[in-house]
């Protein structure tokens, strides 16, 4: 079993979220470039920074024109569920940048942004809004009802991360190269090559394990975490029965899954090798507008 040690949560100065608690909630990826934490939340359209150096309150980036309802349901009708958020290399004239994607599980999900960054891992400018209804509706004629929840670059590709469910338990990665994701996300009607491998996660109390976000390391293996919601569909929430984080090695074969010691539904994920050990940051979801998004440390012993 990983344990996890509780860092701080996420709270934001006042004023950031007028008529809002001041806090991101349902935190749904997590990225680290040097002192900075970027976390992207599922019912925001804004991207939060952090400090992992000190409990100071972090700052919001606006990634998406427009404002969300007050209202809980009204919310998640509206907004972009933002559930992926990685790292990508040299991306037009910044050295690189986040790549943050909608799950595509509606289609007003069907969006992303590309938030340039300098040499140290500061913002440069506004959000690059992409559109990726053409690929996401390519991805659903090869997979089916579409959930991406995590991304990770290994080498040249880029590897999405399908989540399942109760009712549809297809946990898998899809494959493809990372300029021919650019080149769909350019170009309509370009059909990139994907390889798809299916996983199977395990249970927690009958409810299956399902990706929630993924990172990869320099060795080509692929870190990740898995909740176990109790939810037949990929809209509606349920009752998190636990999480996990687990291991694919470079060849795609899954070599570690472990159950974490705190019932939380864990959304996003950082590792970095320290010797043999795997150092983990993670953030939850609070799936409670009215709490904060935690932020945990773990470690992964060889």
């Amino acid at each position: 079993m990983i344990s996890l040690t509780h860092i701080k949560s996420l709270l934001l100065a006042p004023s950031s979220l007028p008529n809002r608690h001041a806090h991101l909630s349902a935190a749904s990826g997590l990225v680290q470039v040097g002192p900075w934490l970027y976390v992207v939340a599922d019912d925001e359209l804004h991207l939060g920074k952090f400090s992992l150096a000190n409990n100071d309150v972090g700052e919001l980036f606006r990634c998406f024109d427009g404002e969300l309802p007050m209202d809980k349901e009204e919310r998640k009708a509206a907004k972009p569920d933002i559930e992926v958020l990685t790292l990508i290399p040299a991306f037009n004239t910044s050295p690189h940048a986040l790549l943050a994607l909608g799950s595509g599980s509606k289609k007003n999900r069907h969006r992303g942004a590309i938030i340039p960054l300098d040499h140290s891992g500061n913002i440069l400018g506004p959000a690059n809004i992409i559109e990726l209804s053409n690929f996401y509706e390519f991805l659903k004629k090869e997979i089916g009802k579409l959930n991406i929840e995590g991304a990770a670059i290994v080498q040249d590709d880029i590897l999405l991360f399908q989540r399942g469910n109760k009712k549809n338990e297809l946990n898998a990665s899809i494959r493809l190269k990372l300029e021919d994701f650019y080149r769909a996300i350019q170009e309509p009607n370009y059909e990139p090559c994907i390889r798809i491998t299916p996983y199977d996660l395990g249970e927690i109390d009958q409810v299956p394990l399902c990706f929630t976000d993924a990172t990869s390391l320099p060795s080509g293996d692929i870190i990740f975490t898995a909740s176990a919601e109790n939810t037949s569909d990929s809209y509606l929430d349920g009752a998190c029965m636990g999480s996990a984080v687990g291991v694919i090695d470079p060849k795609g074969k899954l070599s570690l899954l472990e159950p974490v010691n705190k019932k939380v539904k864990l959304e996003g994920i950082e590792a970095t090798t320290n010797g043999s050990a795997i150092e983990l940051l993670l953030v939850s979801d609070a799936d409670d507008a009215t709490l904060p998004a935690q932020l945990y440390s773990a470690r992964i012993n060889s």
